[in-house]
């Protein structure tokens, strides 16, 4: 399974959480937009977490034509109670989300870690984060940790979207207990290299980047932040491909 994650960061990655496997009961999905889909789960015992860091699903008893697990950030933060993830499900959707899809309540699937270094560290006192559509998930879970705990860390979220934002009414509400948090909501990649380039030049290897969506985005992103001379141990990314 794990073997055909990949990723462009450098950092070394910690597998042993994926060990831990967790059944969960559907509760109910949420549709967010045209094609983006919330599905929400509960357990009688959440297991530990950080926010940010993602899980492999399975859905044990289906059939399930091709890849039979998914990688998902868990968008809920631990003091919610719940495993939240966010998927588009495009008009002609893989098997795998077609039974995603046609979950009913109380229908039980398989979740191995979550794990992951996609989560804030106590080394970090300023964050610029980078969200590339359904690459909200992570960001969505780190700022909801953040408004629980009253966070005070310096944190900037660019996120781009071409159609609606995607938990825009709750990351606005969490904006409001937040001084620190910055939200700049943009629509295209020229939007997002403007707002990074004011934050690399105020902000250089004193901030922390991280980069969650589609891979080109990640590598154009990666590739752009180290030309312009940021640290690689400063960059930090979702370490699969494809939501």
């Amino acid at each position: 399974m794990l073997d055909v994650i990949s990723r462009v960061s450098l950092h070394p990655i910690d597998y042993s959480g994926a060990l831990r496997v967790t059944a969960l009961s559907f509760k109910e999905k949420i549709q967010e937009n045209d094609n983006t889909y919330s599905f929400l789960f509960t357990t009688p015992k959440l297991p530990g977490w950080k926010a940010g860091q993602h899980a492999i699903f399975t859905l044990p008893g289906a059939h399930v034509a091709g890849k039979t697990w998914r990688p998902f950030s868990v968008a809920s933060a631990p003091s919610e109670g719940i495993i939240r993830i966010g998927t588009i499900i495009p008009p002609e959707p893989s098997s795998f989300k077609q039974r995603l899809i046609a979950l009913q309540p109380g229908n039980v699937i398989r979740m191995f870690g979550p794990y992951g270094e996609l989560y804030i560290k106590p080394s970090m006192s300023k964050v610029v984060a980078v969200a590339g559509g359904i690459g909200i998930t992570p960001f969505r879970s780190i700022i909801a940790d953040m408004a629980d705990m009253d966070n005070d860390i310096d944190f900037h979220l660019i996120y781009s979207a071409k159609a609606s934002h995607v938990y825009k009414a709750e990351l606005e509400n969490w904006k409001l207990k937040l001084p620190h948090l910055k939200i700049t909501y943009t629509t295209t990649a020229d939007e997002v290299n403007a707002v990074l380039l004011k934050e690399v030049t105020e902000g250089g290897n004193n901030t922390h980047y991280l980069l969650s969506g589609a891979p080109g985005m990640i590598e154009a992103l990666r590739r752009s932040l180290q030309e312009q001379g940021v640290r690689s141990g400063r960059i930090i990314n979702d370490p699969f491909k494809g939501y």
